[in-house]
């Protein structure tokens, strides 16, 4: 597929559109995986942004998100139900509450990032290793200098 006639705009978005779908599928594809855990992409994205040691406040949760900080609190209770997490009080300023991982939160949060950083297979078909490797290697320099991914150790 060559670029002719469009724009470097046009073919930003046209990157941007197959990214989207790709993640999509991916979504999708661990849907399933996720489903006997009974935890939602969202859950499990929030499981991924809180620290290892230590805590959250709700509104830096909803920050990284990108989502009202009422979702947030939501989604704190249902895993607070289920004893993935817990509030606590934050030493600093006795206002806050910050949200915490318990031990088995953290233990379901390591087998959840195991499933939803699986890429999609799609990517295994449809492109071969030379491929993916470039596809890699743009995509790193696209991302070059930008805030690196949360990356809880799991």
């Amino acid at each position: 597929m060559s670029g002719r006639g469009r724009s470097k705009q046009q073919l930003a978005a046209e990157v941007m559109n197959s990214l989207i779908r790709l993640n999509k599928e991916r979504i999708r594809a661990n849907g399933a995986t996720l489903r006997p855990h009974d935890l939602t992409p969202q859950q499990v994205w929030l499981l991924a942004e809180l620290p290892e040691d230590g805590g959250a406040p709700i509104g830096t949760l909803a920050d990284a998100m990108q989502c009202h900080s009422s979702n947030v609190t939501g989604m704190v209770d249902r895993l607070e139900a289920r004893g993935l997490v817990r509030r606590q009080p934050d030493t600093s300023d006795r206002r806050v509450k910050l949200v915490a991982l318990t031990s088995e939160g953290q233990r379901l949060r390591g087998r959840m990032m195991q499933i939803a950083r699986r890429p999609p297979d799609v990517l295994m078909e449809r492109l071969d290793t030379e491929q993916l490797q470039t596809l890699s290697e743009l995509l790193a320099q696209a991302c070059a200098g930008l805030e690196p991914p949360h990356d809880p150790k799991a």
